[in-house]
């Protein structure tokens, strides 16, 4: 599900997504910063998802603002500025938390 909810000042719209966590490509635990690539409601392929987070794994039900940039190399990219995680709710996601403790 992909959503405008308000456009600030810098004339960027805000937009909101949603979806579950396929594999985190990135993550910096000093500093969060992460790439994740999300199975969105609504969308057929995965998105790419640049934001922080202290912690973030697969399985994990995200929830992100902020807007879509277009990168020279790696194409369409959702850059957040907000980010939640949530718990996994499905047994892949359980599994794969499981399998990291």
């Amino acid at each position: 599900m992909v959503t405008t909810s308000h456009t600030p000042r810098t004339g960027t719209p805000t937009e909101v997504l949603a979806g579950l966590v396929e594999r985190a490509t990135f993550h910096n635990s000093e500093n969060g910063s992460c790439v994740l690539r999300v199975k969105a409601r609504g969308q057929c392929d995965l998105i790419t998802v640049l934001g922080h987070a202290a912690m973030i794994s697969a399985g994990e039900f995200v929830q992100a603002s902020g807007s879509w940039i277009n990168d020279r190399i790696h194409g369409v990219q959702f850059k957040a500025s907000f980010l939640k995680a949530t718990g996994p709710t499905t047994v892949g996601g359980i599994e794969n938390i499981s399998a990291l403790a």
